[in-house]
């Protein structure tokens, strides 16, 4: 089943989104540090018990811990939201779709992000909402931009809604065995998959991706 994850990874990088999918390697990142401090945070817990739970999932990357935990900020805006769960995990069958909700209201949901970009929220960001939102059924979302402070909230629309369906289709045909043109892009430079990709070669139904 494809997750959430998938159509963002693509919208970076079609490559990285399939190699992800068929050679999968856990990677700890800022985001998912900063999502264990969130999520610590609202349960009542402290950055000790934050780190506790992703050293159990990443051992030895302790500075990214680090980084994130700097970076940080707990807005009291998010004490207006009153969750009914953490870590939700969503699925369609009909969409073949699968993602966890960093939290769940009772007419809204939530997701993490790290900043905000200056010319509003990123296209990507969208897709996600809007992949949620079908999974969901429910159409007011919350972003929280834990290295802003900021709780931003976005009313979904039918549009996000068709871009994620759109952006999944192409997802399903990486699933599939095409293997996404080779390109590149800043990301190169420390992605885990670098030598697997020089040595990957495209297949002819990526041109129509």
């Amino acid at each position: 089943m494809i997750r959430v994850s998938d159509l963002t990874n693509f919208l970076r990088c079609p490559r990285l989104s399939y190699f992800r999918m068929n050679n999968p390697v856990e990677m700890p990142t800022e985001l998912k540090a900063a999502k264990e401090i969130f999520l610590s945070l609202r349960k009542g817990f402290d950055y000790e018990w934050a780190f506790n739970r992703f050293n159990v999932l990443y051992p030895d990357s302790k500075e990214i811990f680090i980084s994130a935990s700097s970076k940080f900020v707990f807005s009291d805006e998010l004490e207006k939201l009153t969750p009914k769960e953490w870590e939700v995990h969503l699925y369609s069958d009909k969409l073949n779709l699968k993602g966890v909700l960093d939290e769940l209201h009772e007419r809204s949901f939530l997701l993490v992000s790290l900043r905000m970009p200056e010319s509003g929220i990123a296209f990507r960001d969208k897709i996600k909402i809007g992949a949620y939102s079908l999974l969901s059924k429910l159409d007011n979302a919350y972003i929280y931009y834990c290295y802003d402070g900021k709780l931003i909230n976005y009313r979904v629309n039918r549009r996000d809604k068709y871009n994620a369906i759109r952006v999944l289709e192409k997802v399903k045909k990486i699933s599939g065995g095409v293997v996404p043109e080779r390109k590149e892009i800043e990301y190169c430079s420390r992605c885990e998959y670098t030598d697997l990709c020089s040595n990957t070669r495209s297949t002819f139904a990526s041109k129509f991706l």
